[in-house]
C-alpha cells in the first residue's frame, strides 16, 4: 500500500511538473508575440510604455532596443532625459561597460542639471574604471578613468560617491604602479643595470606609495653594484661611489630588520673594499 501511495505521488507530481513546463512555455510565447508587437508598433508611445515596464523587470535586452528605436522621436522633448539615463543604466546591466560609460557622459553633457547628472558624471567614470585592464595590459584606460574620476571630483567636491571614488582612484594608482616596477624590474632581470637606475628612480619619484618601495630601492642600489662590477677599469671607482650613495639613501630609510638590509650591508662592504683596491693602483 505505501509503495502504491509513492507511486501515485510520483506521477501527480510528474503531472503538475509537466503543467508547469507548458504554462512557462505559454507565457515565454506570450511575452515573446508582445516584444516582437512591440517592436513592429508604429505607436511610438506604446513603445515607450513596453520599454519601461521590460525596464522595471530588469529585461535590459529588451528595454534598450525599444528605447533605441524610439530615441530620435522623443529628442527634444521632455521624455528624452528618461530615455537617455534608462538606456545607459540598460547598456550597463548589460555589462557593456564602454557603450554605458559613453551613455551616462552623453546624459551629463546634455542634462547637466537634471536629476540623474551626478550620478550619470559618477557612473562614466566608473565605467572606465570596470573597462581598465589588468596591470600586465595596456594601461590607457586606466588612465583614462583617474582622469574621468578627477573631473567628478573637481565638478561635485561634496557627493555621497567621494569615498568610492577615492577608493577607486587607489586601486587604479596601484596598477599602475605594479605596472612601471614591473618594466623597471625587466630592465634589471635583462642585465641592464645603467637603464634600471634610470626606470626604477622614476618608479619611486612617480609613485612615492608603491608597495614594493623597498625592494625598487634595494635594487637600485644592487643595480649601482653590478654596472660598477661589470664597467671598465676607469668608471668603476666613480659607480662603486654611487653604490655607496645609494646605500646610505636605504640606511636611512630602513631598520635593521627589513629583509632587504642585510645584502645592502653586504653590497656596501664589497664597495668599500673594491674602492680601497682601485684607490690603491692609482
Amino acid at each position: 500500500m505505501r509503495e502504491k501511495k509513492v507511486y501515485v505521488c510520483s506521477i501527480l507530481t510528474m503531472r503538475y511538473f509537466r503543467i508547469y513546463i507548458i504554462v512557462l512555455i505559454v507565457s515565454l510565447s506570450s511575452c515573446a508575440n508582445k516584444y516582437q508587437k512591440a517592436l513592429k508598433n508604429p505607436d511610438s508611445k506604446q513603445k515607450l510604455e513596453m520599454a519601461d515596464a521590460y525596464f522595471k523587470k530588469k529585461d535590459f535586452v529588451r528595454a534598450s532596443t525599444l528605447y533605441e528605436q524610439i530615441e530620435e522621436i522623443y529628442s527634444g522633448t521632455p521624455f528624452a532625459e528618461k530615455i537617455l539615463y534608462n538606456s545607459a543604466q540598460c547598456s550597463f546591466g548589460l555589462k557593456m561597460y564602454a557603450l554605458a560609460g559613453f551613455q551616462f557622459k552623453t546624459y551629463f553633457e546634455n542634462f547637466p542639471s537634471g536629476p540623474y547628472a551626478e550620478e550619470s558624471l559618477y557612473m562614466n567614470a566608473y565605467c572606465t574604471y570596470l573597462e581598465s585592464y589588468v596591470a600586465e595590459l595596456d594601461q590607457t584606460d586606466t588612465y583614462k578613468a583617474i582622469e574621468t574620476f578627477r573631473i567628478f571630483i573637481n565638478v561635485y567636491p561634496e557627493s555621497k560617491y567621494i569615498n568610492e571614488c577615492n577608493t577607486y582612484l587607489d586601486e587604479l594608482r596601484a596598477k599602475l604602479s605594479y605596472k612601471a616596477y614591473r618594466t623597471a624590474k625587466l630592465y634589471y632581470n635583462m642585465g641592464e643595470y645603467k637603464s634600471a637606475i634610470v626606470a626604477l628612480k622614476n618608479v619611486v619619484k612617480d609613485f612615492p606609495e608603491l608597495a614594493q618601495k623597498d625592494e625598487v630601492d634595494f635594487l637600485i642600489l644592487k643595480s649601482h653594484f653590478l654596472l660598477a662590477q661589470n664597467s671598465v677599469a676607469e668608471k668603476q671607482l666613480e659607480r662603486y661611489k654611487n653604490t655607496l650613495n645609494a646605500f646610505e639613501e636605504i640606511n636611512e630609510q630602513y631598520t635593521e630588520g627589513n629583509k632587504y638590509m642585510k645584502e645592502a650591508k653586504e653590497i656596501a662592504v664589497k664597495s668599500q673594499l673594491a674602492i680601497k683596491k682601485l684607490e690603491n693602483k692609482s
